[in-house]
């Protein structure tokens, strides 16, 4: 794609597809352009997209054929992605899907194929590889020697959002923990092989809302922890990496970073928040304006998935 404004068209309006319009509209992705969006009842949004300017469709498949777009974002429930990515594929549009990358391994590794056999770039957001704590940490990681063992913890309000709660959708691994998975593969250059783990519901009706997971990771012999809460009154997210030299703990929530040597304490510097939708759309538009590889291929998408899986059928529910 040549440099100049990219033309962009948003399939899904839902909470955080607003989160992904907004960014747009207010000028925070430099070098785009939000010109058209879907949703599956457009009457709902036909008085704001008029407000904005923005061509209205009611479907995907309508959006991924419509003129004058230069790429395309799909913000839509875990189970519809995998389409979104056939379809934006078959028009030859280059994409940006909110993770996960599909609901199941299947539909993300028949996602990939249809990918590489049009050569269309394809960007997963992964959007926690864009936050400050994150990007602090991982320019740390040559401090702590060789990486044996990581945890991932988040901890979440309750969602309002029913479709979460669907089995269709994944459930709090791929909606959540996957964000774990991925900020572990992506920090030590290992993916989930092995997986053992508990689950249970604490307000939700069909899937976990609450899990827990051992977990093993190659290259490296890796030893792991994820767990994950969306029935919690507070919300934070703690990354420990344990490395032969030194710890580095981290709350990306608050921002802070600390390198730990025998009973020693430093404070690491981290940098400004960053907000991650912008950030990713920012390097999505940048890569294809430039010609460059996109950061987060859908490849890595695909093996967050695929790790989401493993977990997912090793969890033991509560009887």
């Amino acid at each position: 794609m040549q440099r100049g404004e990219v033309s962009i068209g948003l399939a899904g309006l839902g909470l955080h597809g607003q989160r992904y319009a907004d960014h747009l509209l207010r000028g925070d992705v430099p070098g785009a352009r939000l010109v058209a969006v879907c949703r599956r009842h457009p009457e709902r949004a036909a008085t704001w997209a008029a407000k904005h300017g923005l061509r209205l469709y009611s479907s995907i498949e309508e959006l991924v054929e419509a003129p004058g777009i230069d790429a395309l974002v799909a913000v839509l429930p875990p189970s519809l992605h995998a389409r979104a990515i056939a379809l934006a594929v078959a028009a030859g549009r280059p994409l940006l899907v909110e993770k996960p990358a599909a609901s199941t391994a299947h539909a993300a590794r028949q996602a990939l194929e249809l990918c590489r056999a049009r050569a269309i770039p394809v960007m997963v957001a992964q959007t926690l590889r864009f936050d400050a704590t994150v990007v602090a940490l991982r320019q740390a990681l040559g401090s702590i020697g060789e990486i044996h063992a990581i945890s991932v913890s988040q901890r979440f309000e309750p969602t309002t959002r029913e479709w979460i709660d669907r089995e269709d959708e994944g459930g709090l691994v791929f909606n959540t923990g996957i964000h774990g998975i991925d900020l572990m593969q992506h920090l030590t250059g290992s993916r989930v092989v092995q997986a053992r783990g508990l689950s249970r519901r604490v307000r939700t009706r069909v899937t976990e809302d609450l899990f827990a997971a051992a977990l093993r990771l190659e290259p490296g012999g890796i030893l792991a922890t994820l767990d994950n809460s969306r029935a919690c009154g507070a919300r934070s997210c703690r990354i420990e990496v344990a490395g032969g030299d030194g710890q580095l703990v981290g709350d990306l929530v608050r921002g802070i970073l600390w390198r730990l040597e025998g009973r020693e304490r430093q404070a690491m510097p981290v940098g400004p928040p960053v907000a991650t939708c912008a950030a990713a759309l920012a390097a999505f538009t940048a890569a294809l304006r430039d010609d460059r590889p996109l950061p987060i291929p859908l490849e890595q998408g695909v093996a967050a998935v695929e790790g989401a899986e493993l977990i997912q059928q090793a969890l033991e529910p509560e009887e």
